[in-house]
């Protein structure tokens, strides 16, 4: 099993050949469950600066979290001080070149904590237009993890939400739309 929670592809990975095995009192030893909390978190959270390096080369980037719902691997949550009306699909393009293995990238303003999956989904039904907010990328490589993906290629459509509020709106409201810091 692996981070996916879902049987992985059989790999050819190296043999140990153990010739002799001791042990000393009082041994601490630590091992990973696959498929676990630990090992995905130990998978995901290198890539968070990767993320953060390449969203900040074309967006002020405040953070970025892969969250365990999507496998701490698959999904990535950047959160940006949007400065220009294009900065959040700007964002979307560059986190997945900060990591190649994403599948959905979902960019929030900095009024949303990325750790807290429902403000997060808040931002989904508040901010989101698919028809203008959705960035797809089809037939694009993605991971060996996914259990998705093409089974020959790993390719897959990526995914991009600009979940993001415009700085203005027309009429009288001139400040975008409301923050979710009001509740």
């Amino acid at each position: 099993m692996d981070l996916t929670e879902t049987y992985d592809v059989i790999r050819q990975e190296p043999v140990l050949e153990v010739k002799a095995i001791t042990h000393r009192r009082d041994a601490v030893w630590h091992a990973l469950l696959p498929g676990a909390l630990e090992h995905k978190l130990l998978m995901g959270m290198p890539r968070e600066p990767t993320i953060f390096k390449k969203v900040n080369d074309v967006a002020r980037c405040l953070d970025v979290h892969i969250n365990p719902g999507g496998c701490s691997w698959l999904h990535a949550i950047v959160q940006i001080d949007k400065q220009a009306e294009d900065d959040g699909k700007k964002a979307i393009a560059a986190a997945f070149a900060g990591h190649i293995s994403c599948k959905h990238v979902y960019v929030v303003d900095k009024d949303i904590d990325i750790y807290n999956p429902l403000d997060v989904e808040w931002a989904m039904a508040t901010r989101f237009q698919g028809d203008r907010d959705l960035v797809v990328f089809d037939r694009a490589p993605g991971s060996s993890l996914d259990p998705s993906a093409d089974a020959g290629t790993h390719v897959t459509a990526r995914l991009g939400f600009d979940l993001t509020a415009p700085l203005e709106l027309p009429g009288n409201l001139s400040s975008g739309l409301p923050s979710r810091r009001w509740i």
